[in-house]
């Protein structure tokens, strides 16, 4: 080559490096080109050529034309490092470390080589060896923000937090608008428990970068996190609009059009997260959530084992499939799904930690076994029926209870009940009370059904019966509208919602004559008892109820009570006295799908809403129901 030519062939690269380093990659890979027309084995031209295409998202030809540069060229540290940044980008991370290796040979203290390297084992998911390299990185160049930021997410995957908050912030102080940085921090704050925080976080980078689809839809998650449905609905229609195929967009924007209300259209964009990714467990499992929700369990129960079949140990649809079955009558399945309690989040919460082993059917001659209650009271009052099964065969069975509860489950003939049990107590197996039914091989048809199994204190029941009307003076009537709030917990607190009524909504009630009405209910909402609706001959004597063994009492001398679904429909049902539950949409699987008697209470009789949220039909038939039984 002349040196006419080698000047003409310098210019063309320096043109093509100036364009290159402005962002022209068009007129900076033709400037390329034509130097490698001129001089293939040019080891610049070859070398940022190869960047070019990898920053064009050509990275195969990309990777090539590095390697033919190496090739040319051994000894340059950065094309090694760039040809690890595509092999990465290529999945090919054993070769990128090994690219990465080569580079710090020839440069130990590239920081490039160990981000890249560090980028390549996160990949591979070797989390400690990474957040090696990217300290190495933060002690070699401490002021680099994507230092700081690849070791936050090293921290951050490694369950570290704090130093991942730290580290993020670091790298936000280092460069402000830096949008990743940003949106993960928010997540890490979510995932500390800090969801006001975490929001704010999201504004934040929102602010920095206000076309970002992933923020968007970040915030919309942290929106139904906190229950604020309809900013939840509008964050993730931003994220939509930004990137119309963004599939977690979608999937929160149907959480918060379920949490309003509108099961059919959130079902609709669940189906939508499928279409656009098959392999979407949480939408499989959103879908039978809905699906339930529309009363439509065995439908649900496909949607969970499509669930399941993509993340098979995924607690949340193994427990919403368990509840699907149940409410379907299969006891037998359900109850062994049910079992997934213990590993899902607040599995280990629950947990009994006593020396004495499980209780996995085996026989229990001679034994002594502590049943420990679980749940809420209503699922103790309903269960506690199994404790004198066992105690047919074991030497002795102590039931474990709240305080509340103690009295009333005294009453059980052949058995313990205590509020406390010390690890020195002696048994021989412990059960949680709700695997008695899955231990003993219930079935639908094999429920202990027979009614009463708790009784009312004679003396009690007796000094409440001389303050209530004469048997025949009125139809004497337990009312409860209310279930336990539940604000510490925002899943509870939403089936809350849907399944208690204010006292107001009691008022057709109040149209029957012969009725006298007694409040039986307790917390808060009793309150609402000062004020009855007009016509409703209401008393409330609620304060002297201290326990349920005191409720018990009083409702031994009731004829009826109506009640919500909450734990006075259990103990009602376990009286032996008749009980109209009312029931929401979407009901407790207990109550079964669409069932107005129970197999669990003889003297039961539930009252489904007949469409979401339409508790004024409820109640209509509730008061004709009652004007017939006058």
């Amino acid at each position: 080559m002349t040196t006419v030519q080698a000047e003409a062939v310098n210019s063309t690269f320096d043109e093509g490096l100036a364009a290159h380093q402005a962002g022209r990659l068009t007129e900076a890979r033709r400037a390329y080109e034509t130097v490698l027309a001129r001089e293939p084995t040019h080891f610049d031209a070859l070398h940022l050529l190869g960047v070019v295409c990898v920053q064009s998202r050509e990275t195969e030809r990309g990777a090539a034309l590095i390697e033919r540069a190496i090739g040319v060229s051994p000894d340059d540290a950065a094309a090694h490092v760039n040809l690890a940044m595509a092999l990465t980008a290529l999945g090919r991370f054993e070769a990128a470390t090994r690219s990465c290796d080569a580079a710090l040979a020839l440069d130990p203290g590239s920081a490039g080589a160990h981000s890249n390297r560090g980028n390549a084992l996160m990949a591979m998911g070797r989390v400690h060896d990474a957040l090696a390299c990217y300290d190495r990185v933060i002690a070699l160049t401490p002021d680099y923000p994507e230092g700081h930021y690849n070791r936050a997410n090293a921290l951050r995957d490694l369950r570290r937090l704090g130093a991942a908050l730290a580290s993020y912030e670091r790298a936000i102080a280092l460069k402000p608008t830096y949008i990743e940085a940003l949106n993960n921090r928010a997540g890490v704050l979510a995932a500390l428990g800090r969801a006001e925080d975490a929001l704010a976080a999201y504004d934040a980078a929102i602010a920095a970068g206000p076309d970002s689809a992933e923020t968007h839809a970040n915030r919309a998650k942290i929106l139904n996190d906190l229950w604020r449905s309809e900013a939840a609905l509008a964050a993730s229609e931003r994220a939509i609009a930004l990137a119309p195929r963004h599939a977690e967009a979608h999937n929160h924007r149907a959480i918060a059009l379920h949490e309003l209300g509108r099961t059919e259209a959130a079902l609709a964009v669940w189906r939508q997260v499928i279409a656009l990714r098959p392999d979407h467990a949480k939408a499989h499992n959103n879908i039978g959530m809905a699906l339930q929700t529309l009363r439509r369990p065995a439908e649900a129960v496909a949607a969970y084992d499509r669930a399941l079949a993509l993340a098979p140990d995924f607690s949340e649809a193994h427990l919403n499939r368990a509840s699907s079955l149940l409410a379907l009558g299969d006891l037998a399945r359900g109850f062994d799904e049910y079992r997934w309690r213990w590993v899902a989040p607040e599995g280990p919460r629950l947990k009994r930690r006593l020396p004495c082993p499980l209780w996995d059917g085996e026989s229990l001659a001679g034994s002594a076994i502590l049943v420990h209650c679980e749940q809420g009271y209503g699922d103790a009052l309903q269960f506690a029926r199994f404790a004198p099964l066992l105690a047919r065969t074991a030497a002795r069975v102590t039931l474990l209870a709240e305080p509340p509860l103690v009295g009333l489950l005294r009453t059980i003939p052949g058995i313990e009940v205590t509020d406390r049990v010390t690890g020195e107590a002696g048994y021989d197996f412990q059960t949680p009370l709700l695997c008695a039914p899955r231990l003993l091989g219930t079935t639908l048809e094999t429920i202990p059904g027979e009614t009463p199994y708790l009784f009312a204190d004679p003396a009690r029941a007796a000094a409440w019966a001389e303050r209530l009307p004469a048997r025949g003076e009125a139809l004497r009537v337990g009312l409860v509208w209310a279930g336990g709030t539940r604000n510490d917990a925002p899943s509870l607190h939403a089936i809350d919602r849907r399944r208690s009524v204010r006292l107001e909504q009691y008022a057709p009630l109040g149209e029957v004559s012969g009725v006298r009405f007694f409040s039986l209910q307790k917390d808060g909402p009793a309150a609402q008892a000062r004020q009855p609706p007009a016509g409703l001959d209401l008393t409330d004597w609620t304060a002297e109820l201290r326990d349920f063994a005191d409720t018990a009492a009083l409702v031994a001398g009731l004829d009826l009570v109506i009640t919500v679904d909450t734990s006075v429909a259990h103990l009602a049902g376990a009286l032996g006295k008749p009980v109209w539950v009312l029931s929401r949409f979407d009901g407790c699987w207990r109550w079964l799908n669409g069932r107005e008697d129970s197999p669990w209470y003889p003297t039961a009789r539930v009252f489904h809403q007949r469409s979401p949220g339409d508790w004024d039909e409820v109640m209509a038939r509730v008061a004709a129901a009652l004007a017939a039984k006058v």
